[in-house]
């Protein structure tokens, strides 16, 4: 869409706007709007407490040379995207993009995958929180404390989207100011240096003794810190509510990965370098906690755990905002038979949010929160190699034909390094899947399956439709 065409419609559709007859999301998100959203919807904290404390207690001191390799992964994957979503803004994020350059075959893929992933996502999201909330204070059942979260989540997530980033983004201060005090107490008085456990990585063996960490397990365990440490592909949701978004998307994709990534490392390789007593640290469930605690007493520590609790709620959100526009773009996109599909791609005249298509969503999650915390790890992770290997294909394919890249869009620098490497980064993680007998092989497997049926369906069904099927461009 041209750029004067979209500063038009920022005029037009406004907040004051009582009718949005078009259907189209109202333009009333600054850049730093969209940051402080994605930023929400990382959630370094729950980055850290999640995936970096397990990175922790089974590679000990080797997380802090994980988790630097992580924040180069990182910006591999935040330039890859931040090209893609500058070229295709829009509420359908992946799908959109790749749909347009590869093929609307392809773009289906994407979209199955996120809407088969997306629920368990923002479950697992929920019912974390509640595993949080009771070892602070066991007030209640966890299945209770999790619709409570997610109550509280669908009903911010239904005010206007300006509003709920201001909501979001005091939040995340707090948040941050979680992630500083990590940083702070690890760095204040290191008592081992980075070089040291670079070149020797130490770890917890299964008697309690200080072991080498093994090549193996170094090599899941990095894998983990990838994921962990990836982001920034949640503001393209937010394309079509951003001013602009041609000629900002991609800088606010690139910045929201790199603080995401650092946020997220900093901190674990802060407390890596200032763990005094590493082998009762690591072993702990809570490692963070435990080493807050040791440095500044057992307050701090439950402190540190409130903030989780509020990242994670932060997080859920955000979440249920990031679903609710796929979801719209889905009804928009026709995927639904005519009457859920007319539901989904209804929007809000004085809010400008879609909120049919949040209401529709809250109710998915809540009914993924049935499920058990395993089932809904396996339906979230299989989907990241297979999408992140389809943006860097379009992204390598698109700039040759001159559909990203373009004059005023961002461009990724040293083209094709980039997406080479993106193509490269998703073998290494579909390796690591098949070696993860727990959760990747079998979400490997899940997902490949998903891809077989999307592609019998694309071809059977939606190719042969009048004029056949592919993403719209709004």
């Amino acid at each position: 869409m041209p750029e004067e065409l979209m500063s038009s419609d920022a005029s037009a559709v406004g907040a004051g706007s009582a009718v949005d007859s078009a259907g189209r999301l109202h333009r009333q998100l600054s850049s730093f709007g969209v940051l402080l959203l994605t930023l929400s919807c990382l959630s370094p904290v729950f980055s850290i407490y999640g995936i970096g404390a397990d990175v922790l207690q089974h590679a000990g001191t080797g997380a802090a040379g994980l988790f630097l390799i992580g924040i180069a992964v990182a910006l591999v994957w935040a330039m890859v995207y931040a090209e893609i979503g500058s070229a295709y803004p829009y509420a359908g994020g992946d799908y959109v993009g790749v749909g347009s350059i590869l093929g609307p075959w392809a773009g289906f893929i994407s979209l199955a995958s996120w809407a088969i992933a997306i629920g368990p996502m923002s479950a697992l999201i929920a019912k974390t929180l509640a595993v949080y909330v009771l070892a602070l204070a066991p007030v209640a059942s966890p299945l209770l404390i999790t619709f409570a979260a997610l109550a509280a989540a669908w009903a911010l997530a239904l005010l206007a989207v300006r509003t709920s980033a201001l909501v979001t983004g005091v939040f995340l201060a707090i948040e941050m100011l979680a992630v500083l005090a990590l940083i702070v107490a690890g760095l204040w008085h290191p008592v081992r240096s980075l070089a040291t456990v670079v070149a020797h990585p130490m770890t917890v063996g299964a008697h309690g003794t200080w072991v080498a960490v093994g090549a193996a397990a170094l090599a899941l365990n990095g894998i983990s810190a990838a994921y962990a440490t990836a982001g920034g592909n949640q503001a393209v949701v937010f394309g079509e509510e951003l001013a602009q978004p041609h000629r900002r998307m991609g800088n606010v994709v690139l910045l929201a990965g790199l603080i995401g990534a650092l946020a997220t490392a900093i901190p674990i390789i802060a407390v890596v370098l200032g763990t005094r007593n590493p082998v009762v640290t690591f072993a702990d469930p809570a490692p963070f906690s435990a080493f807050l605690s040791t440095i500044a007493g057992p307050l701090a520590g439950r402190a540190l755990s409130a903030g989780v609790v509020l990242a994670l709620f932060n997080a859920l959100i955000v979440q249920m905002m990031f679903m609710a526009r796929m979801f719209f773009s889905f009804g928009r996109d026709e995927i639904f038979g005519a009457r859920l599909n007319r539901v989904l791609a209804r929007v809000h005249g004085a809010s400008g949010a879609p909120r049919a298509a949040t209401c529709v969503t809250g109710v998915l999650v809540a009914a993924c929160c049935l499920l058990g915390s395993h089932v809904l790890l396996v339906f979230s992770t299989g989907m990241l190699a297979y999408i992140f290997g389809l943006v860097s294909a379009a992204v390598l394919v698109g700039r040759r034909r001159g559909l990203t890249g373009c004059n005023g869009y961002w461009r990724s620098p040293f083209f094709p390094l980039m997406p080479l490497l993106g193509l490269g980064i998703m073998a290494v993680l579909l390796a690591s899947d098949l070696l993860d007998a727990d959760v990747g092989r079998p979400s490997l497997l899940l997902f490949t399956a998903l891809i077989v049926a999307a592609l019998a369906w694309y071809w059977r069904v939606l190719s042969r439709r009048p004029g056949g099927w592919a993403p719209r461009l709004p």
